[in-house]
C-alpha cells in the first residue's frame, strides 16, 4: 500500500520512550545489522519554533558526514547531530529475512540538524545526505516549515495505536484520499508492539513497520 508523504510530521515523546526505555530479560552478546546501502527512515520534522526546525533522520551504518540541504536551490547546509541509539535490539519473533536469531543489539544512529532562520508560512524545499565511505546517499526532495503564525488554519490527525496492525497502512491512505496533506501528526499511544524491537519501527519484513507506514513505504502484506 502506498501512502502519500506526510511532509509535516511530529513524533511528540518517541524518543523518550525509545532512548530511555528499560530492556527486561534481555542479555544481547552480539550486534545484528539488517541494511547498508540506504536511509534507514525519511527525515521528518520535530520542535519546530517561529524561526526554526527539527530535521531528524534514521541510518544503520554511523557515516562519515550527515546534513541538510535545504532553500530553492538546497544550496544552504546544516550539519546534524548523530547519536547511536543503545536500548534497540532483535530477537527471535523479530519479522526480519533471518529466522531464528539470539537476541542482538540493532546499530542504529539518530540524525539531528536545526534549521535556522526560516520565515513563517513559508514553505521551502529540503534533502538529507549521509555520508558513508566517501558515497553520499540522498534522501528525496522534501519541504519544511517553520511553527505556522497564530491563526493559521491546520490540518491536524491525532492517531494511536498503529502497532503493525493489517488495516494501518490502509486508513493512513484513506486519510491522504478523503483530508489531503496534513500539516502535523500527534500521537496518543502505542505506536508498536515492542517498542525496542528495532525493526517494528523500520523495516520489518511483512511492510507494515512504523515508518514506512507514516513516510509513504508502506506495503503490508
Amino acid at each position: 500500500m502506498k501512502l502519500s508523504h506526510f511532509p509535516f510530521l511530529t513524533l511528540v515523546g518517541f524518543f523518550l520512550s525509545l532512548l530511555l526505555l528499560s530492556i527486561m530479560n534481555l542479555s544481547p552478546t552480539q550486534s545484528f545489522t539488517q541494511s547498508t546501502s540506504s536511509l534507514l527512515s525519511d527525515p521528518f520534522l520535530q520542535l519546530p519554533t517561529a524561526t526554526s526546525v527539527r530535521v531528524v533522520w534514521f541510518t544503520d551504518f554511523a557515516g562519515d558526514r550527515h546534513q541538510v540541504s535545504y532553500d530553492r536551490k538546497l544550496d544552504k547546509r546544516v550539519e546534524a547531530i548523530t547519536t547511536k541509539l543503545t536500548r534497540v535490539r532483535e530477537d527471535q519473533k523479530s519479522e526480519l529475512d533471518e529466522d531464528d536469531r539470539q537476541p542482538t543489539w540493532r546499530d542504529i544512529w539518530r540524525h539531528e540538524a536545526i534549521v535556522s532562520d526560516l520565515i513563517p508560512n513559508q514553505r521551502i524545499p529540503y534533502q538529507v545526505v549521509s555520508v558513508r565511505d566517501g558515497v553520499e546517499i540522498r534522501s528525496r526532495v522534501f519541504t519544511l516549515a517553520s511553527e505556522p503564525e497564530p491563526g493559521t488554519p491546520l490540518k491536524i490527525l491525532l492517531t494511536s495505536d498503529h502497532q503493525l496492525m493489517p488495516m494501518t497502512a490502509a486508513n493512513l491512505q484513506k486519510v491522504a484520499e478523503t483530508v489531503g496533506k496534513v500539516d502535523a501528526v500527534f500521537f496518543a499511544g502505542d505506536l508498536v508492539n515492542i517498542s525496542d524491537r528495532a525493526s517494528e519501527w523500520f523495516d520489518d519484513r511483512r511492510g507494515g513497520a512504523f515508518f514506512p507506514c507514516l513516510q509513504g513505504r508502506a506495503r503490508y502484506e
